[in-house]
Parts: structure tokens; sequence; C-alpha cells
């Protein structure tokens, strides 16, 4: 009896750890690929809030927008899942534009320098975004919406009321349908328009499991969580987190690469500062010694740099080895010496390794510039044609 009583009490201990530290994630994530909504829609009474600047139209609100069909779209521009998805809302706005499609591009940010509207003004520019694009720097309409993802998708009917939601990547076509409904419901002629995107569809992508792509990695305090099982941090150098409950705690600190790595997590070697959303390399170099470093399972990797100032070079291997051109994401470049790098010259995300399969490789960035800082990287498992 006594055995059973051990038993049953140890069990609801379990269930009540597992059931804690699930709910002590973190709720904002970005999303690769097709989700089911779990919130109820909204009522008619969803109102903008707190939006602005505005770039590509003046302001508006969704009440005078009542009659048309609304996409409201919440993307942040260096979040790879919600840059995969832009192809594909422009097409949708010169296609539908002037049958009663409006979209929104709201845009809240991940990062701090995110917020900063010279920053937003050129990426719009540099994807060459033409409907309309709204920050939204506090997370008010964000909030609004009880949006939990990048990229998040909201289809709103001639009433205003939310009809149709998609979280992340694909979906493409169902989505395509569901605003081809609205739009007939309310009483546009698209009969004309043809129905399929013309657009690379998703015929491309390979079928790889969450567990065996390499998770989105991220460099600052505030997502690197030590206490949670489930959810292991995301830098593998114990250093890292030897004194963060400690009343000494400080940023500067030197690292070792340990000799053996786990994949899903990435390495430092040298003096860098551990900042809440970054890591800044704390030091002038001469010889490229200090150094980030992972194993990752993936075809693409991208990361997204910090810039100040000053532009600075970051080295760039693959394996050990400089990279060629039939592994070179678009933001690398090649030296006369044979080397691969990339040149940071603003805060943004870099395309730093493309190829034409699913592999698993080592990924090495260097760069002898105290303005070096590295935010995340994310990774993508999409097929390059042969």
């Amino acid at each position: 009896m006594a055995d059973t009583k051990l038993t049953v009490v140890l069990f609801c201990c379990l269930t009540g750890l597992f059931l804690c530290l699930v709910s002590c994630q973190p709720q904002v994530r970005t999303l690769s690929n097709s989700v089911e909504p779990q919130s109820q829609y909204l009522g008619s009474d969803l109102e903008f809030s707190g939006l602005g600047p505005w770039l590509n139209s003046d302001p508006f609100t969704l009440y005078e927008q009542r009659g048309k069909v609304v996409l409201i779209d919440f993307w942040t521009y260096t979040c790879v899942n919600c840059i995969r998805t832009l192809p594909y809302l422009k097409e949708w706005h010169k296609k539908y534009s002037d049958h009663g499609l409006v979209i929104v591009g709201v845009h809240t940010p991940e990062f701090a320098f995110e917020k900063i509207f010279e920053n937003v003004d050129t990426a719009v520019s540099d994807f060459g975004i033409e409907y309309a694009v709204a920050q939204d720097n506090d997370y008010q309409t964000w909030k609004v919406f009880d949006n939990r993802y990048w990229p998040a998708k909201y289809l709103l009917d001639k009433d205003g009321v939310i009809q149709y939601q998609h979280f992340g990547e694909g979906g493409y076509m169902e989505t395509e349908s569901a605003i081809r409904a609205l739009l007939d419901e309310a009483g546009f002629d698209i009969e004309d328009i043809p129905r399929r995107p013309q657009l690379l569809v998703e015929d491309n992508l390979i079928e790889v499991e969450n567990r065996d792509q390499t998770r989105e990695l991220y460099a600052g305090t505030s997502r690197n969580y030590k206490t949670n099982f489930f959810y292991p941090p995301y830098v593998g150098n114990e250093e890292y987190f030897s004194d963060f409950r400690s009343s000494s705690w400080e940023k500067e600190i030197s690292f070792e690469d340990p000799d053996d790595r786990d994949e899903g997590r990435f390495y430092i070697n040298g003096l860098w500062n551990r900042e809440k959303e970054y890591l800044q390399h704390a030091r002038e170099t001469s010889d490229y010694s200090d150094y980030i470093a992972f194993y990752f399972s993936a075809s693409e990797v991208n990361g997204v740099f910090g810039f100040e100032e000053k532009p600075y070079k970051v080295l760039v291997t693959l394996d050990g080895k400089a990279m060629d051109s039939t592994e070179a994401g678009v933001d690398v470049r090649f030296g006369s010496e044979g080397n691969s790098f990339i040149i940071v010259d603003r805060s943004a995300m870099f395309g730093l390794v493309q190829l034409k399969h699913y592999q698993t490789r080592e990924l090495k960035l260097t760069s002898n510039s105290i303005d070096f800082s590295i935010y995340s990287f994310t990774f993508g498992s999409n097929n390059k044609p042969d």
C-alpha cells in the first residue's frame, strides 16, 4: 500500500514538473511551416492600435476598410520565415489590390534595431514591398490580435471579422483560396484573375521533421535558458552561464571552445560581451582567433548580425575550409586570397550557406573587429535546383 501511494505521489510530482516547464517557455516564436490556428476568431470590433510610422500608405483604420477584404501580416524584417512569404504577399497585392484586397504588413520587431524607422524603410525598399507597412514597435496591435508568431496572417471579411488565419510558412494555395472566396462574397469580380499563384510553389521543399533540422539559435542572455530540460540553452559553453545569478555578473567573459560539440548549440572562443539580445566581440584582434562555430543539419543557414557605425568583415568557413560558389549563401563574397566572407554594413539577416541538399556540416564565423555582433541563426531545408 505504501509503495502504491509513493508511486502516485511521484507521478503527480513529475506531471506537475512537466507542466511547469512547458508553461515557462517563451510564447513568441517564428514558424517555418503551416500551423493550425488554436485560438477562437475575434469579433468585428478589431482595430489597429499604436501603429506608425506608415510606409507606402497614409494611416488608415480597419473600420475605414469595411466593404473590402483585409489581409494582415505580422512580420519583422530579419525573420527568415517572414521573408520567404513575401513573394506570395507581393503577388497577391499585384493581383487583387484593384479588386478589393488590402494588405497591411504589421512590422512588430523581434530585436531593438528593428524598431528603427530607417532600417525598416530600407528593408521594405530592398524587398520591393509596395503594399502598406506600419510599425508596431510597442506590440499594441500584436496584442489586439492576441498574436504569438512571426509570420502570422489574419484575413478579415467585408465586415471586419476574421474568417481565416495562418501561422508560419506554407499554405499559400489555401490562403489564396480564402482571399478569393471572401472577395467574391464581398461582391468583387475576380473571375478573370488566374487562381494559381504565379510563383514557385512548395514542390521543392524537403520534408524534414522538426527534430532533424537544426533549431533557431539565439545568442543573447534573454533567450538562453539554463533551467529547462526540454528546451536546452542555445550556447554550448558552460562558462556562459557560470555567473548568471551571481551579484558579480559581468558582461565580458573569456570563452574556450570545448573539444566536443553538441549539434543544435553554438560554441564561442575568445573574449566576448554577453548582451541581452546578442553576443559582441570584446576586443580587436589581428589573427582571427576569436570565433563562433557549430554543427548544423540543414541546406540553408542565415545569421542576424548587428551594425553600429563601421562595416566589418566576417570570415565564413565550412568544415574548416573556405566555401565555394556551390555552398555559399547569397551574401557571401570571395577574396583574392581564396577566402569566403561577408561584409556587415547594416543590422540585418545575411545569407551564409545555401547547399543543394540537406546535410550536416560545421560552420565557423570569425572577425577581428570589436563591432562583430551576432543575434541569431536560422535554418532551412529547401532544395536548390541542380
